[in-house]
């Protein structure tokens, strides 16, 4: 772990160009590989880092998803122009990003938390192809911060009375009933926005449709992932803690992820339907987490690992649309089977992934968890096979009204995927499937 930061560290001082960042981060990916070989349950790396199956896949992603985001954006003008700039975005925020899955100091783990919003406002601001960018860029500022000052405040007096910041041991200590409630809302509301929840969501469609392609990427893929980190991570011991809450955020989320569905239904934006479909998707890990069950956050973390790899390959391939018909629109974009029909056999296979089809990983997480669901609360299985049901719907909807019908004539010339870009799809959607065969690898176990 050390070792990629000091890597990290150096390379912000270093005249770096865009492949040879890429070429860094296969280099830190190469490493992390090392720790395959420890199989404890925490690794300790430092008095202020360790690692453990949770963190250890959520770094591994982390890395891999900076280097296919760099990848994607070389055909970008923009990113070309200020290149030295972006690489020392992506860096600092793949720093923050490590450091913070990888810390064990409370105070520590909120300033990091909070510090990715700065690298994060920068790809939109800098990079956004729509003159909204700056609005987009607001919105995030203004619900993180919001929803992060509860958090600040039941984390120092939850420090102040525990006498320790230590994340590994602070649970042994016992709270009173008004810290247990304070620490719960803030909990629940600051990690729900970060998710997010539907109701509190309203800045991710936002971000996203004026974020360019890098930041789609790692917007959808591994930002979001830090609500659920830290669910994972402040509610193991703390289950006593969220017992009177669950019950509400359960229904919450699952009737949200519900709601949402029926919205995707109706978007002429291929961007802003996929980002509202990571708020369907992140209702289960907010739902399997709570159930606090070996098989719900199993579920949750599986379903975090495969929504960062489709989600951001859908990013992808969206992007390699716009930039050949510089349009996002699904009244317009039609019949691109026949136009190019290698690329639509990515598509399907992209949006059979993001409903869980067989064999992607996704599809072991919403076991998991949709089972750990029924074991809490039978009354929920309504809920759940709609939310299923719509998952289904609005991914074939995607996948329909992109590739079939008439293909309207501003679209041709259309030309064929690069090897570039099968590249960086291809590294999306394998890891996604052969993670299936050995959930081991992010298995946390409790």
């Amino acid at each position: 772990m050390m070792k990629i930061c000091i890597l990290l560290m150096m390379s912000l001082t270093l005249p770096f160009t865009l492949y040879s960042f890429i070429s860094l981060l296969l280099i830190m990916l190469t490493i992390m590989a090392f720790f395959l070989s420890h199989y404890q349950d925490i690794f300790l790396l430092h008095k202020l880092l360790f690692l453990d199956s949770l963190s250890f896949s959520l770094i591994n992603l982390t890395i891999l998803i900076m280097a296919l985001s760099t990848l994607a954006s070389v055909s970008n003008s923009n990113i070309i122009s200020y290149k030295k700039t972006f690489i020392m975005v992506l860096i600092s925020l793949s720093l923050i990003l490590i450091l913070t899955f990888s810390t064990v100091n409370l105070i520590l783990f909120y300033t990091l938390f909070e510090a990715s919003l700065i690298p994060t406002f920068m790809l939109i601001l800098g990079w956004g192809n729509q003159p909204e960018r700056v609005q987009a860029g607001v919105y995030l500022l203004i619900y993180m911060v919001f929803a992060s000052l509860p958090l600040l405040i039941g984390i120092l007096i939850w420090v102040d009375s525990t006498k320790t910041s230590n994340l590994l041991i602070v649970f042994l200590y016992p709270s009173n009933h008004i810290i247990s409630n304070l620490m719960s809302f803030a909990l629940i509301f600051a990690f729900s926005v970060k998710l997010p929840l539907y109701l509190i969501h309203l800045w991710l469609p936002k971000a996203h449709v004026e974020a360019p392609v890098a930041g789609s990427m790692i917007l959808a893929a591994i930002l979001l992932k830090l609500g659920g980190y830290g669910i994972f991570r402040f509610s193991n011991g703390m289950e006593h803690m969220f017992y009177n809450i669950s019950p509400f955020m359960l229904s919450w989320s699952l009737s949200g992820g519900v709601l949402v569905s029926l919205v995707c239904l109706f978007q002429s934006d291929i961007k802003f339907l996929i980002a509202l479909s990571s708020v369907a998707h992140m209702s289960l890990v907010m739902a399997g987490a709570l159930t606090f069950s070996s098989w719900g956050i199993n579920g949750a973390q599986f379903i975090m690992i495969g929504h960062g790899f489709c989600s951001s390959g859908l990013f992808c391939i969206a992007n390699m649309i716009y930039e050949r018909t510089n349009s996002r629109s699904l009244f317009l974009l039609k019949g691109l089977q026949s136009l190019s029909p290698s690329l639509a056999m990515m598509w399907f296979l992209l949006c059979t992934s993001n409903m869980a089809a067989p064999p992607t990983l996704n599809l072991l997480g919403e076991m998991n968890s949709i089972t750990s669901i029924f074991s809490w609360n039978l009354s929920l299985a309504l809920i759940l096979s709609m939310l299923v049901f719509m998952s289904a719907c609005y991914s074939l909807f995607l996948f329909s009204q992109t590739q079939h019908g008439k293909t309207p004539s501003l679209l041709k010339p259309f030309y064929p995927p690069s090897l570039r870009e099968w590249l960086i799809l291809t590294l999306h959607w394998v890891p996604l499937n052969l993670l299936f065969l050995a959930p081991w690898l992010l298995q946390i176990y409790l």
